[in-house]
C-alpha cells in the first residue's frame, strides 16, 4: 500500500520531504520508506501526516 504526505515533514534521518512525495508502509518495522532509488528515508507512522493513494 501506498502514501502521500498532506504536508512537508522532517523524516528520521532530519531530511526534509516536500508534501505529497511517495511513501510506502513496511510493516515489519513499523514506518513509512520514501519511495525513493538515491536515499534511504523513513518516517513514524502519523495519521494527521499521510494519506493513502
Amino acid at each position: 500500500m501506498q502514501y502521500r504526505n498532506k504536508v512537508n515533514v522532517i523524516s528520521i534521518q532530519g531530511v526534509e520531504i516536500d508534501e505529497g512525495s511517495l511513501w510506502k508502509f513496511d510493516k515489519q518495522l513499523n514506518l513509512f520508506i520514501l519511495v525513493d532509488e538515491d536515499e534511504y528515508i523513513t518516517h513514524k507512522p502519523n495519521a494527521d501526516l499521510f494519506e493513502k493513494v
